[in-house]
Order: structure tokens, then sequence, then C-alpha cells
């Protein structure tokens, strides 16, 4: 093991970025296993090393994190749900993983995966000091206050969203006049909001919430300028999310947008 260097499974999106960024600021070393397709190329420029690793081929991933042995791991970033539904392009340890699981919930699968690198000594440990500049403070208003009527229907969806998130069913929900529209189920946050907008139409708010014990190593919600610019072009009113517990991406064009974003 080599005590001076952390290891970071990258998905979709920025929050590895912005993970690596942190890290490179605390002058620590950093190898990324990147998926080939998914991961962001920035993480490139800012690791220290990168393995690219053809998504689902676990076999791989596991033989090449027992190769470095980093002294800490950290999971980030989006991966897509669906291989483990339909099995396409899964390598054979990637299947008998899957096979032994209770079920294929996101969270039941992060978690296996979890337990996989610890028995290899291998510690997955919580992001969170490094992203703490990402999480919103209760109360805490992005953009333009909303409006009572719009609070009133973020409130009411807040408490709906965080009991499909517990449930890892999905987690977000659309809601419009205190009715819920839409809720995320294996397609993911921007499908859920364009089927809730098309129910809808315009006047529509989102609400994103964590599991009631969220595990901070373990697909802590993200919202960025691409989800609230998407609820703006659809005709929404605002986006709700979990103060404490989702990280907010691109907060200075957010903070410039027309969609308020309250953290409840």
């Amino acid at each position: 093991m080599q005590e001076s260097r952390i290891g970071l499974l990258a998905g979709a999106g920025k929050l590895p970025v912005e993970f690596l960024k942190s890290a490179r600021e605390r002058g620590e070393t950093v190898v990324t296993f990147a998926l080939e397709g998914i991961t962001n190329p920035e993480v490139e420029e800012l690791s220290d090393e990168v393995v690219w690793i053809k998504p689902f081929k676990l076999g791989k991933f596991f033989k090449e994190v027992e190769r470095r042995r980093p002294a800490k791991f950290f999971l980030l970033g989006k991966v897509e749900h669906k291989a483990a539904v339909d099995l396409k392009g899964l390598d054979l340890k990637a299947i008998s993983f899957l096979m032994k699981l209770k079920d294929r919930k996101p969270q039941t699968i992060i978690i296996g995966i979890i337990e996989e690198l610890e028995k290899r000594g291998v510690k997955v440990a919580n992001p969170e000091s490094y992203l703490k500049r990402l999480l919103l403070t209760k109360g805490e208003v992005i953009g333009k206050p909303p409006s009572e009527e719009v609070l009133e229907d973020l409130k009411f969806g807040m408490e709906i969203a965080k009991e499909i998130a517990s449930l890892d069913i999905g987690q977000t929900v659309v809601v419009k006049n205190k009715t819920v529209i839409a809720v995320e189920g294996i397609e993911g946050t921007d499908e859920c909001i364009k089927r809730g907008a098309a129910l809808a139409g315009k006047g529509f708010v989102v609400c994103k919430a964590a599991r009631r014990e969220q595990d901070m190593r373990v697909d802590v919600p993200t919202v960025g300028i691409k989800t609230v610019e998407l609820i703006e072009t659809l005709g929404g009113k605002g986006l709700a999310v979990e103060a404490g517990k989702t990280y907010l991406l691109d907060r200075e064009r957010v903070e410039t947008g027309k969609i308020p974003v309250l953290a409840l």
C-alpha cells in the first residue's frame, strides 16, 4: 500500500473533477480509475496517473486497484444503472458480483463494490471534506427567491423526494400544485424532468433529495447548471435540494440564472 497515494473511481460529470482539484490543492497524489466513454477527459490533467477501463469490466478494475493499493479510495460521478438490468457489456466478474447481491438497487451495488474493495485491503472513504464548498446550508437560496406558491410546492415535493430516495427508487420528483407529476426511475434526473414537464406543462418544480440515512460515500445527489437550465427551458419555476447532502456544481452560473435553487 502506498500511504501517500489516494485512488478515485471517476464516473460521469464534473464532481470527480472538483474532487481532483481539491486533492491537488492539498498536495495529494491521486491515481484515477476512469471509464472509457463516461469519465470527463479533464481528469487526465488533474491526476498523477490515470487508468482507463472499459465500463462494467469489474475484473480488470479490481486487478488494477490491487496492483496500486492506494491508502484511501473514493467513488464519485454517475454511472448508468441500466447495465445491471440487461447485463450487456459486463464481464464474468461483474455478472458474478451482481448475482450475489440481494437486489440491484444503486445503493446495494455501490455498497457491494465498497465491500469488495475493502476485502482487498483498500479503504473506501467519505469525500465530503474535499467537496465541502459544494454543499448548501439549510435555507440558502441561489438566485432569485421563489414566490410563496413555488415555495409551497418545493416543500411538498421535498418530503416526497426523501421518501422515494430512501426507497432507492430515484432522487428526483417533479411537482405542480402539490401534485406529484413524475418520479425518477432508472432513466435519471434529466429524463425525469423532461417527462414531468411534458405531463405538467409550465409552472412545475423539481425536488432532489438524499436518502434519510445517506452514506456520503454512496451516490450523493448532485446538481449543476445543466439541470437548472433544463428546468428553465421547459418552463419550470424552481429547484429544491437537500441541505448538507447535495453537491451544487457551477454555482456562479446558477446564481445568475432565472430559476431559484433552494436548500431545504
